[in-house]
């Protein structure tokens, strides 16, 4: 292959040839990776080597972005480094004083390991430990342990810290968490500028729905807590949500509900980041506090990705409905809870093909359905992964491509870096921003530059189209 073919496929970003070869960038002084996300240089710019060990005998350094020295040292070794990190570390956060004690544990050093964690978690490693240390505390507050001791056994030496970090992500008081076990009914207090119209917006997407009811300033949702149907009921008020459900179990009452209301997204730092970006600057300001609203468990997000796949939202919606209808458990307000992968599993396919599905994608939900029951596709617990070693898992289904993978992700999962780059709401948005719709490539182009937070730059850009007709899902 000469030159100027390989600076052809580096053009496209063409993934087929990470590899095959480098390329390097003689203005900015670093080598990398055919698909690496970052602005094409010139021609007379670029040099091209086979092996990273050449292109660094030239005085090139690798990319911070595609990370080729991890591509030809073999990706699973970081994952693999990742997960081994990040599972001492929730197994014991009281062990981890600072990020710096997690680089030891790790054995490379601070900027290596923001790397790594940025990566393969989609946040860096301090927003990791202090995520997860609000996670250990809550385990422990389940159990019947006191707060000041869960703070204590999860590593944090400060009263206010603890209350502040804690308030944050769950919009609940160590104490008030702890009275979820006798009580059904709880007030979350809201993050600063909280908007309320796209949370609705997204569970009122189906006005027909049998498993959400939104109402002017709340909503009333049918889930699977531990096996029975059970109905939220969340009502805004304010800065606060008051939250009531009539499952036996409101820890997990509460955290679905954390999820539905994107409360663990970091909007603040996302604006704080990007508010001034010369194209998407004037949208980010104008829709300050937007969050990302999940489902409340990832299985249905990777259920309506997999509906919604090339068809119109109107289309995802129906087959979303005649599904509940089908096989959700039923609540007795008549709201039905979303059914559970083991359900949908024991289908074949004329069943979903008597709902309206289409031969292909009733064999594609059935399989992911049969991956989750099986447990070789372990959703609920694709977040403590790496974020590649999860797409990778997601991929090996049937039926499950980028796309998919990526919705599933950002609706679902929580990461915070993806981005569905195929995506028509996608295009349609950044069109109308840039007065030109946009192709796949351009698309990726475009949203590098919002990384580590490409998910809600995503979200940002589908809240846009609001009351335009649209594929923004």
């Amino acid at each position: 292959m000469d030159d100027e073919r390989r600076y052809h496929h580096f053009l496209r970003r063409d993934q087929a040839y990470d590899g095959k070869f480098l390329t390097g960038v003689l203005t900015t002084g670093i080598y990398c990776l055919t698909s690496c996300p970052a602005r094409r240089p010139k021609r007379e710019n670029v040099r091209f080597f086979n092996t990273p060990d050449e292109a660094r005998r030239s005085g090139l350094r690798p990319c911070h972005r595609c990370h080729p020295d991890w591509f030809y040292r073999g990706e699973e070794w970081y994952e693999t480094l990742f997960e081994q990190t990040a599972t001492r570390v929730r197994e014991a956060p009281g062990s981890f004083r600072d990020i710096a004690a997690i680089a030891r544990a790790a054995g490379i050093r601070r900027t290596a390991l923001n790397d790594l964690f940025r990566e393969h978690a989609h946040e860096s490693p301090g927003a990791f430990l202090r995520r997860v240390r609000v996670e250990h505390v809550c385990r422990l507050l389940e159990c019947g342990a006191k707060p000041a001791d869960a703070a204590a056994s999860a590593g944090f030496e400060g009263t206010s810290a603890f209350h502040q970090q804690f308030l944050a992500r769950t919009g609940l008081t160590p104490g008030g968490y702890a009275s979820l076990g006798s009580g059904q009914e709880f007030v979350l207090r809201l993050p600063g500028g909280y908007r309320v119209r796209e949370v609705l917006d997204f569970y009122g997407r189906d006005p027909l729905s049998v498993s959400e009811h939104v109402l002017a300033n709340g909503l009333k949702k049918a889930l699977l807590i531990e096996g029975q149907a059970s109905l939220v009921e969340i009502s805004f008020e304010g800065e606060s949500a008051a939250v009531r459900t009539d499952g036996g179990n409101a820890f997990a009452a509460h955290r679905a509900v954390v999820r539905m209301l994107g409360m663990e997204a970091d909007a603040a730092g996302f604006e704080r980041q990007f508010s001034e970006d010369p194209l998407l600057g004037e949208l980010f300001r104008r829709q300050h506090g937007l969050r990302i609203p999940l489902t409340p468990a990832p299985w249905e997000a990777l259920a309506w990705a997999i509906m919604g796949q090339q068809i119109s939202l109107r289309a995802a919606v129906a087959l979303r409905r005649e599904l509940i209808t089908a096989l959700g458990a039923r609540h007795n307000s008549g709201l039905r809870a979303h059914p559970a992968p083991d359900a949908v599993a024991k289908l074949d396919i004329d069943a979903l093909r008597a709902l309206k599905f289409s031969r292909s994608k009733a064999e594609y939900l059935i399989a992911a359905a049969k991956a989750v029951a099986g447990g070789e596709l372990p959703i609920a617990n694709l977040r403590e992964l790496s974020a590649k070693h999860s797409a990778r898992l997601l991929g090996n289904v049937r039926g499950i491509g980028p796309w998919t993978i990526q919705y599933a992700f950002l609706r679902g999962v929580g990461f915070a870096d993806c981005l569905p780059a195929g995506d028509a709401g996608v295009a349609q948005g950044l069109g109308r921003l840039q007065g030109e719709r946009p192709g796949e490539p351009q698309i990726r182009e475009t949203m590098a530059r919002f990384a580590p937070y490409r998910s809600l730059a995503t979200y940002h850009i589908w809240a846009s189209l609001k009351g335009e007709k649209s594929n923004a899902v």
